[in-house]
């Protein structure tokens, strides 16, 4: 009788490692939930999350883990993601994408403009892209956008004949996905980051910028010229040929499925687009759509829909944003933010450093809290800041928009991970964009925007 002795690749293994010196120096330190433990527990994640050793879903069970074993955070704040409505509008988006799929209306639309993009890869990058940004300026969810974009993108590449490992697929799927995320940090209400910093704008400063101001402030750089570099990176990083010929079925008409199938994603987006209006938050708009394919007779979903459905976006989704939530309950962002202050060159002759180094604390910030964490920590201190550098308050909110808009890693947004995975996109493919547009957007379009406040009378 033989025996064999099974060994972890490295990578696994290190990470291993990492997991029992953290758990042994959480469990031999004091629990009291100090910014030291809370730092080691963020940082071991963050670093599972950003390198892909572990599946994603398990760094967050072990995130859940480390939190409660080790007493390093309240349950309250641990399991914070599971409370959160990202996490919920990731489900039900799980769900309306399923059912898209179920019903065949995917099908539908893909055949409706499949054909008008179809000319060309190129053709097929842009175009796609253009229908994600557009679709920014009416859909204020981030989260929403890719819901609805992704099976519709799905059954676009499996028509333009780009299967799997097809580099043509991943460029076509992260078109999509991220012209419908990455620009929109400079449209108000299109992503939740801005919207945190317009209402801690408002609790600590008293104002909130306009949707105009803040369009005109900006869009013009940090969103319409990224875009176009977002292009650009997709057509380089991944080459495909063109697509195949894009021949439209004949059908007799949607079924009864995929009738209420339209009707009830019409009633989402109207909802959606209105939410301003009538106060009901993104994600219970889509639990309500969600809940209705899922009922049993419903012809949306098939029998036992929830065992035919991945849910590791869900737990992934619900761990970055408890992360996030103890980060920030722990003061563990304040302390960073506190420390980056302390040290960095800000004064008020200095405005080429001023914007520089703001830029620079929030994007290092974005790394740690995730973005939505970014205008939470760094929006009470304004007042500091406009005093050391003789900026107004105003001007000081709007650079976390430099750094927040500037994401390094696929892990810092939930709408972004969704993306990836529910398209089947992996991260390290998503990195082939937004590591070298991170590193572009510092060189070049930082400068250019320093330019156009300056143009403004910002600064």
């Amino acid at each position: 009788m033989s025996s064999s002795i099974t060994v972890l690749p490295w990578r696994q293994g290190i990470s291993l490692l990492a997991l029992l010196g953290a758990l042994g120096w959480l469990l031999l330190g004091s629990a009291d939930g100090s910014v030291l433990q809370a730092g080691i527990v963020v940082v071991l994640c963050i670093g599972l999350w950003a390198t892909g050793w572990l599946p994603q879903w398990l760094t967050a069970l072990i995130f859940f883990t480390l939190c409660t074993v080790a007493e390093v955070a309240p349950a309250s704040t641990a399991f914070a993601g599971f409370e959160s409505a990202a996490t919920w509008l990731v489900f039900s988006g799980m769900v309306i994408g399923a059912a898209i799929n179920h019903t065949g209306l995917g099908e539908r639309v893909a055949a409706r403009i499949g054909p008008h993009l179809a000319s060309g890869y190129p053709q097929a990058v842009v175009g796609v892209g253009l229908l994600g940004l557009i679709a920014s300026f009416v859909m204020p969810s981030a989260m929403g956008r890719i819901v609805l974009l992704v099976p519709i993108l799905l059954t676009l590449v499996e028509r333009f004949g780009y299967e799997p490992g097809n580099p043509g697929r991943a460029g076509v799927l992260l078109s999509g996905i991220m012209s419908s995320f990455l620009p929109t940090f400079t449209i108000l209400p299109a992503n939740v980051p801005n919207n945190v910093l317009m209402g801690a704008s408002e609790a600590v400063l008293g104002f909130s910028p306009s949707y105009g101001e803040y369009l005109l402030l900006h869009f013009p750089v940090l969103g319409l010229l990224k875009w176009g570099l977002i292009m650009g990176l997709i057509l380089w990083q991944f080459r495909a040929a063109a697509p195949s010929p894009f021949t439209a079925e004949t059908s007799s008409g949607l079924d009864r499925g995929g009738r209420l199938m339209s009707v009830l994603l019409a009633f989402a987006v109207v909802m959606w687009m209105t939410d301003a209006w009538h106060g009901i938050s993104p994600a219970w708009i889509g639990m309500l759509v969600g809940l209705v394919c899922l009922f049993p007779g419903s012809g949306l979903l098939p029998a036992r829909p929830l065992q035919q459905m991945n849910l590791e976006p869900f737990i992934y989704v619900a761990g970055i944003v408890s992360l996030g939530a103890l980060a920030h309950d722990s003061g563990l962002g304040e302390a960073i933010a506190g420390q980056l202050l302390d040290v960095l060159p800000l004064s008020p002759e200095s405005t080429v450093g001023n914007f520089a180094w703001l830029s620079v604390i929030a994007t290092i910030l974005g790394m740690l809290v995730t973005l939505p964490g970014v205008p939470a920590v760094m929006t009470p201190l304004a007042p500091q800041l406009a005093d050391v550098t003789g900026w107004s308050p105003s001007a000081v909110v709007m650079s976390q928009v430099i750094g927040f808009s500037t994401v390094v890693f696929p892990y810092q947004s939930p709408p972004l991970i969704i993306g990836l995975l529910t398209s089947g996109v992996s991260i390290r493919q998503a990195m082939r964009i937004t590591l070298p547009l991170a590193l572009i957007t510092i060189v070049l379009l930082w400068p250019l925007d320093f330019i156009w406040w300056r143009w403004l009378g910002v600064i």
